[in-house]
């Protein structure tokens, strides 16, 4: 494609094995181009009218940037080019950017919910009101599209997601009920992580998460990246700026996403997961 738009990638310059990450995803960019990108590895210490600089210099015409050090240029490049963000957490609470956050779309992740436990009639989530509460209306919809009910509940700081935890594990139901961990400021890794895991374990209560480092600790199952599908959807949405000229499109959940399973808490659960479902799944704890 020898007319398409000149695209640089910009992403920070870290090693192994999270370089590795970032060069899966500009393949999956290159991929959907059908053409090499430059690239730009961002030091901690950039400058950023050196990045400018490089940028008008390649005659380039749409930016793909990723991880925070990407997302912290973004900021200062988006009046000059098309900018489109990938590979970090971000929300669009007063940005005005185009992007992909690392946060799963609830559909898929509702929808994966049912595939591996149809016995789930209900979904609660405690979040933090400024990180996830452009997710919550999502959620509803593809709630109400799965038929299922969904109890949302915001908190301010970890405290008030603590006292809720705490009260909202003794009246949930087995069988019936799943608390969604979110990829937020509530899910304090050395506090409440191992109390929602203990109480779920001894109530045979479903736990499912945004955040793949749940499964290994015992959470159900997690979404996480597919890296170099999420790269050509970004350069997808590089080509729908450039081609209508566009300044912002909005920030997305992903929805190019591999499951995690633990299968020794689906046996725990009583689940049946079959031959097929287990082949599906692209990681499985414990390692077999």
């Amino acid at each position: 494609m020898a007319d398409s738009p000149a695209i640089a990638v910009i992403y920070p310059d870290i090693r192994e094995p999270y370089r590795g990450i970032f060069l899966k995803i500009i393949k999956g960019i290159e991929n959907k181009l059908k053409k090499t990108v430059k690239i730009y590895p961002l030091e901690k210490d950039y400058d950023i009218e050196a990045v400018k600089y490089y940028l008008r210099k390649a005659q380039i015409q749409g930016v793909i940037v990723l991880g925070s050090r990407g997302l912290s240029a973004a900021k200062d490049l988006q009046f000059m080019f098309h900018v489109v963000v990938g590979a970090v957490l971000i929300s669009p609470n007063g940005e005005d950017l185009t992007g992909i956050s690392l946060t799963p779309d609830p559909a898929i992740l509702f929808q994966k919910l049912l595939e591996i436990d149809p016995r789930i009639k209900r979904i609660t989530l405690i979040y933090n009101r400024d990180q996830t509460e452009w997710l919550i209306e999502r959620a509803v919809k593809a709630a109400r599209f799965y038929s299922i009910e969904i109890n949302t509940f915001p908190v301010e700081n970890i405290r008030e997601a603590a006292t809720l935890y705490r009260d909202i594990l003794q009246h949930l139901e087995e069988g019936k009920d799943a608390i969604w961990l979110p990829q937020d400021s509530t899910i304090d890794e050395q506090a409440i992580l191992p109390l929602i895991l203990k109480k779920s374990w001894e109530r045979n209560l479903a736990v499912f998460s945004s955040n793949l480092a749940h499964i290994p600790r015992g959470a159900l199952f997690a979404l996480y990246p597919d890296n170099e599908r999420m790269g050509q959807s970004l350069a997808a949405l590089a080509l729908e700026e450039i081609k209508n000229n566009k300044r912002s499109i909005g920030i997305i959940p992903l929805r190019d996403l591999l499951t995690a399973v633990n299968t020794r808490t689906a046996d725990h659960l009583g689940l049946n997961l079959t031959s097929r479902m287990k082949q599906n799944f692209d990681l499985s704890f414990p390692a077999r």
